[in-house]
This record gives structure tokens, sequence and C-alpha cells, in this order.
């Protein structure tokens, strides 16, 4: 699809609702029409992608608003979006108070309805398909979800997640995710159809009931024989999802490992978790030295250091490296800081190295934009830049679900 080129979604879709963006005080008063999945979803450059689109954003005015004018507040409070944007939102409506249109001088009230359409760009993903591998009568069903897509709606994602693609490719509209995989984990995952069943299962896996099989390639060569790794593990910062092997305060974990075979420098590991911890067989292969191969965060050494973590090692304060990006402000509130306890330099200086990467990865995307003589390609809607195209090893990490047996099911 050419760039600009106009498409219903992006023109009057909003939340599945028809709306015109400058006219949205009617938005209530429209019947809501079903999109299909071809309003929703196309292919190009080898990624499915979805068409940009309004959402309706809504909140009655916070106190320490009132008083203030709309463009004070937006310019201020949300410094996601350079200050020329809002000018042109609230000029062109897509910034209300009340469901009416108001200019950049006008001063919030108490009990106000702020509202933003903001038109949002998601990011593509594999073309891979998602495949329903069993639906049984009980009401649960059995997904190969490809890697590159998140389980549910979150951040920039919303179609492109896979309850919205089994809900408009499969006609699946009451679901209920049992487990989750991680956006970049590739393999089966469990949906309820019915809350019965996803009640059911949920509490197997609560009482370990449950056993969870893997697959994944790591870097280097593996040992034989069946490996335990029964570290304890802990959210250093639930903001970045870094997580960390911690004695002391990290939760009873437990991933029992097997080496199938080696080969080119890489083993092909066969994992079984015990418990049920945020990237627990990613953090326990890089605690034992052997990350997963192709793992953007945990085998990172721009972010752990050149130690890369094994037997809990942390970057240490003279091991920084020079960040190269003094002009990007975070909120002071933000910076360094991790969960919990605040007294460890070493996890400080992993959470700023952490920050720092993603900075760094901001700025490439950056550069990235403005290369040509044209500059970046930027959106007729919202004049904000289209940012470049994953590449194919972005899209997946190599780790994947492979296999879950219960009391008298496999």
């Amino acid at each position: 699809m050419a760039r600009g080129q106009k498409h219903k979604l992006s023109e009057s879709y909003v939340g599945g609702n028809v709306v015109n963006p400058r006219g949205a005080k009617n938005a209530k008063t429209q019947e809501p029409t079903v999109l299909l999945a071809k309003d929703v979803y196309y292919e190009e450059g080898g990624l499915q992608r979805v068409y940009p689109y309004f959402h309706r954003f809504a909140t009655h005015a916070k106190g320490r608003w009132v008083g203030r004018t709309i463009y004070d507040v937006f310019t201020k409070e949300f410094r996601d979006r350079p200050k020329a944007y809002y000018e042109m939102a609230i000029e062109k409506g897509i910034i209300e108070i009340n469901a009416e249109t108001v200019s950049k001088d006008t001063v919030i009230r108490n009990g106000d309805l702020v509202t933003h359409f903001i038109h949002r760009h998601e990011p593509p993903i594999s073309t891979q398909e998602l495949r329903i591998v069993r639906e049984t009568d009980d009401g649960l069903l059995v997904v190969d979800k490809p890697g590159s897509i998140p389980v549910h709606p979150t951040g920039r994602y919303n179609y492109n997640t896979v309850t919205k693609v089994l809900e408009m490719k499969h006609g699946h509209r009451a679901l209920y995710p049992i487990n989750r995989l991680d956006r970049l984990t590739s393999g089966l995952l469990l949906v309820g159809l019915n809350p019965n069943i996803a009640r059911n299962i949920e509490r197997d896996l609560v009482a370990h009931k449950i056993q969870k099989e893997y697959v994944c390639r790591v870097q280097g060569e593996f040992p034989e024989g069946r490996i335990v790794c029964d570290q304890p593990i802990r959210v250093i910062a639930h903001k970045l999802a870094l997580n960390c092997v911690d004695p002391t305060e990290g939760k009873p974990s437990l991933t029992e490992f097997e080496k199938l075979y080696s080969e080119d420098g890489h083993s092909v590991v066969y994992c079984r978790p015990k418990t049920g911890r945020t990237h627990q067989i990613r953090v326990h292969l890089q605690f034992l030295g052997f990350p997963v191969a192709n793992d953007p965060l945990y085998n990172n050494e721009e972010v752990w250091g050149s130690a890369m973590g094994k037997n809990g090692a942390l970057p240490q304060l003279a091991e920084e490296p020079e960040t190269h990006n003094a002009e990007i402000k975070r909120p002071a509130k933000m910076v360094g800081k991790c969960d919990g306890d605040q007294k460890n330099d070493s996890w400080k200086t992993l959470v700023k190295r952490m920050e720092d990467w993603k900075d760094r990865q901001d700025m490439i995307e950056h550069v990235n934009e403005c290369v040509g003589e044209k500059g970046p390609d930027v959106c007729d809607k919202c004049s904000n830049p289209v940012l470049p195209d994953p590449r194919p090893d972005e899209l997946c990490i190599w780790l994947h679900a492979w296999r879950y047996s219960g009391p008298g099911w496999a």
C-alpha cells in the first residue's frame, strides 16, 4: 500500500466505531460497525501490517491540569511528541474538550473531559501464520504463535496481537489466554474459549501440575547431561522488562536443561521450567553462561558488560560504556531507577546501561529515518516519521514453546 493512500480504517474507524475525528462529539450516537480482517491487515515487504488508524484516548481533567491551557498541559505532560504536533492536533480538532474543538488558549476546568484521537502506527509483525493446532470440545484452543507478535494488546500493539488476530481472522471473540509467551518467543499458547476451562488450567499451572517444555538455541558448547539451575529471579525494572538472578531478594525459580546437540558454536537445548518467572529460561541460561544466541536483552554486552551476567555478575560503574547520547533527557524519576532495593549501585548501573542502550537504538532509528535526500518518510495525518521496518533477526529469538502436558492430557 502506498504511503498516504486513503483507507477507511485510517479515516473513520476508532475502536470499532465509525468516527470522524473532527466531529467526535457525534461518535456515541452512531451505530458500531464490525471491522473485517481486510479492513485492518495487509501484507507488504514480507510483513503483516495494520492500516494506521485513529484511537480515542479520553480522561477527565486531573487536578493539576485545572486552570492551565490545553496546549500547556499537552506540551508539558506528554513529551513523547514535539510541540508542533500538539499545535496541529488542537487546530485540526484531534484534541478536544467535552467533544468540542478548542484553541491553544482554552483553559481546562474541573470536570472537563479531555480527548485525544491519536493516529496509531502499529509495528509490523511476521507474516507467518498464527495457526490453530487444536480446539477441544470443552473449549481449549491451542495456538502456534510466531515470534514478533504479543499475546495481548500492549503499548504500540493492538490489532497485531494474538487475541485480535484470533478475533479478526478466526472469529473467536470471547478469549481467555491462559499462559503467555514473550513477544519474541514462538510456540504453543493455551487459550480458553470460556472462563471455566481457563480457570481450571490456570489452577493446575499454579499448582505445578502442568509441565512446560521448550527448545532453544544457545551460544556455546552446552555441557552434557541434566543441568539444573535453581537460582532465584528478581524483577529489576518492570518498565524495562529487566530481570536478573538475585540470591537474596529473588523469587524461587527452577529450570532443568539438557543438550540435544551442538554445531557451529551453538547448542540446541531442551528446557523444562518448573516455575513460571518472567524470562525465567532466558535468565537462567544467561546465569549458566549460555544465553539464547540471538537474545537482544540477555546476550547483550552493552547492557551486561564483559561478564554477560554469567554466575550473576553485574556490570560495575568503572565498566560503563560511553553513551554518546547526552542530549537525550529522561524524566528524573526514571533515571537509573530499579524496583525494590535502591541501595545496590550494581542494580542502578545495570538499569542505567539498559536505558542508555535503548536510547542508542532510538537514535539509530532516528538517523535511519533521515537518510536520503528527501529526509524521513512522514505520515500525512499526524506528521510523525514512519519508523523503519524491523530486520528479520529482530522478529524472534531462538526460544520455542514445544509441548505442554497436564493431568490426563498432552
